[in-house]
């Protein structure tokens, strides 16, 4: 059981690194021109944080060459790299403790996880893909009323996001949904 617990969490967090790093790596402008979204046609929302903490190219490589050394399942050398970006470049803060969220939910380190989370959101308040991947770590380590605050306030933030709504009717029906 546990095990199966373990994979069914690290899946769900490999598909939410995605949205994570794809929306938060970038500026609004980038993210919007790149996507060739326009605002309220059911594009991702970008909060104002995002925007306050901006990527260089620089930085934007090296999480990259993080992320594809989590593609490739080399888990340990990808948090290795992760903490190297965040000792060098340390405003890289916000991206890296979601990134390192997701690798310690990949490698079974639930409560580490969390930390990392609880760090992301700190330098990312408005933005709810920090949100949900913190109410998806919150999920992997047992504490669902916890994750269903954090998933209700990801969807406060992103109304339109069916994924979050899905995950947090799907607490709900655990028993420890919305209050």
């Amino acid at each position: 059981m546990g095990r199966t617990k373990s994979a069914g969490c690290a899946a769900i967090a490999l598909m939410a690194v995605f949205g994570v790093f794809e929306v938060s790596a970038q500026t609004g402008s980038e993210a919007s021109a790149r996507s060739g979204a326009k605002p309220g046609n059911g594009s991702a929302v970008v909060s104002v944080d995002i925007l306050r903490h901006p990527v260089n190219a620089k930085l934007r490589k090296l999480l990259l060459s993080a992320i594809e050394k989590t593609d490739c399942g080399e888990h340990e050398a990808a948090i290795g790299q992760l903490l190297d970006i965040l000792r060098k470049y340390p405003d890289s803060a916000p991206y890296v403790h979601n990134l390192l969220g997701v690798e310690y939910v990949k490698t079974g380190r639930f409560q580490t996880a969390v930390s990392s989370f609880e760090q992301a959101i700190s330098w990312l308040p408005h933005d709810a893909m920090t949100h949900y991947n913190f109410g998806l770590a919150l999920v992997c380590a047992g504490d669902y009323r916890r994750a269903a605050q954090e998933v209700q306030r990801a969807l406060e933030l992103d109304p339109s996001n069916g994924a979050m709504r899905e995950r947090l009717n799907a607490l709900g029906d655990h028993g420890q949904g919305r209050q």
